[in-house]
């Protein structure tokens, strides 16, 4: 008796939700493990609730619309801990959910469209640094998978809601971070390489995904041009030289690709040694040369970047919505059928002792700091400092330090606070509070006296003598420490004499 086609939909379907189940309990738990190891927040989860006071055009050098989503969650479910780790893992969650749907149209196979999705765990900057500290290229990872999907199902049929869809997830990317243009660039050449890619993008309707992302973003380019100076702070993140910059650029190039895709490559070569050989897989359709060409594409256009710019050294996440999906290209080169139910078997068990110690380096990291001697910013005891701060008298106003770390910590301790750092222009907004005091906070273990930048913000915007106040300073043992204890400076100041701008 024959199989019918009908009888193995099933099958697919029940693979396809328990596979996607497993991966909702993956990221559910790590959102109650960030909750329970410490109620202290990361640098960017501490940088967001720094700039999720407010919502607005645009904030730093990093696109807004991480923040405005943070913003939405923080209304939602409180300025805690578990708002924070609730957007990063929801977005993790639709990333691979995207790459596997991006797998299954590419690969036309259940199984392989999953092990393709499940080798994004051995993916060091995704598997572990999006989990420790991410947000902006977080969510321009999550948007480049879903526009590369939605590119595919542009291919299959050119309908004016696909279109409109397309525009969004652009949107998303090009509000989440600066180098999705790199993304956005290969995918529009890849998809000019081919006679059916050459209809979507020269189609009439795709004017519709051009409104639907000139609408959305509009906005933030005008805040860009207002606000140039904030926007290319960063600059000096490209490490250009003048001197070999060619050769150091290459160099870094390849070598970062590389450790990206390491230890990746190594396990699928001892699980799947046919990939590195001759194509198995005979078949030559569109979707296998799409990707192959969406990698080829993306080399060169790396290139050209660090050519044209003078990039002297390239960073790991820089990366991320870009190599993403070369595991899928990887497991086009296997044919469906012979990956045997044993690699099948193999290879997930790898992934499940890749997501155990995923979250064993997580809890060691910050409730075993002091028996490796490297404690994290989760270790800092802001909760106990808050309360020292409490019994100066200070209960809510105005929080001013030169760290975002700080001041987005204390803003989560003093609820009915506004923190603002120099450099971003908050204080405008902090000013039309109407708050009657401030307090200045700074690491009194790397400068015991007021750092001098910081002395000369609070002069040149609040017209006082910092020497004219005294300071405080807030000792507490490092959570999960035994003895090793961390300081913070703190200067309090009325703010009666704030000048009218």
């Amino acid at each position: 008796m024959t199989v019918t086609p009908a009888t193995k939909q099933p099958s697919k379907q029940h693979l396809t939700m328990k596979f996607l189940l497993l991966l909702g309990c993956y990221f559910s738990l790590h959102i109650i493990l960030r909750v329970l190891i410490s109620d202290s927040l990361d640098f960017d989860e501490a940088e967001q609730a720094l700039l999720g006071q407010w919502l607005q055009a645009g904030y730093t050098e990093q696109p807004p619309l991480y923040t405005w989503i943070q913003y939405s969650l923080f209304s939602l479910f409180g300025k805690t801990v578990f708002s924070v780790s609730l957007l990063k893992n929801i977005l993790l969650f639709l990333t691979y959910v995207f790459v596997f749907l991006t797998g299954r149209e590419i690969l036309k196979d259940t199984r392989a469209a999953i092990l393709a999705t499940c080798s994004l765990l051995l993916i060091p900057q995704i598997g572990w640094e999006s989990q420790r500290d991410m947000t902006h290229t977080t969510l321009a990872v999550c948007a480049a998978s879903a526009a590369l999907w939605q590119s595919l199902r542009l291919v299959k049929k050119q309908d004016l809601i696909n279109y409109c869809i397309f525009g969004l997830f652009l949107s998303i990317g090009i509000l989440g971070k600066a180098n999705f243009a790199l993304f956005m660039a290969t995918l529009f050449l890849t998809l000019s390489t081919f006679s059916i890619g050459r209809k979507v993008i020269f189609s009439p309707k795709i004017l519709v995904s051009i409104l639907i992302m000139v609408a959305l973003t509009g906005t933030y380019f005008l805040w860009m041009f207002d606000n140039q100076d904030i926007v290319f702070s960063a600059t000096h993140k490209f490490k250009r030289t003048i001197e070999s910059y060619q050769m150091q650029g290459i160099l870094s190039l390849f070598t970062k690709s590389f450790l990206f895709l390491t230890p990746t490559w190594l396990i699928c070569l001892l699980i799947f040694p046919a990939g590195f050989g001759r194509n198995q897989n005979q078949e030559t359709n569109f979707h296998h040369q799409f990707i192959k060409r969406y990698l080829l594409t993306l080399f060169f256009i790396l290139l050209a970047t660090v050519l044209i710019f003078k990039v002297s050294y390239v960073k790991d996440r820089w990366l991320q919505p870009l190599l993403f999906a070369a595991p899928i290209y990887f497991f086009s080169r296997l044919e469906p059928a012979r990956i045997s139910p044993k690699q099948f078997k193999v290879f997930l068990g790898v992934i499940s002792v890749a997501a155990i110690a995923v979250y064993l380096a997580f809890t060691i990291r910050v409730a075993g700091a002091s028996y490796t001697h490297r404690f994290c910013r989760m270790n800092y005891p802001f909760a106990e400092m808050a309360k020292d701060l409490r019994q100066t008298g200070f209960s809510n106003g105005l929080i001013i330090s030169d760290h975002r770390l700080l001041a987005g910590n204390m803003r989560f301790q003093f609820p009915g606070s506004t923190a603002i750092i120099p450099g971003y222009k908050f204080e405008t907004r902090a000013n039309a509070q109407g708050f009657s005091s401030a307090a200045v906070l700074w690491r009194a273990d790397r400068s015991p006296a007021i750092p001098a930048e910081l002395a000369t913000f609070l002069t040149k915007t609040y017209n006082i003598v910092p020497g004219n106040y005294p300071v405080s300073y807030l000792e507490h043992r490092y959570k999960y420490g035994r003895t090793e204890t961390v300081t913070l400076a703190v200067m309090r100041f009325p703010l009666w004499r704030v000048p009218e701008k």
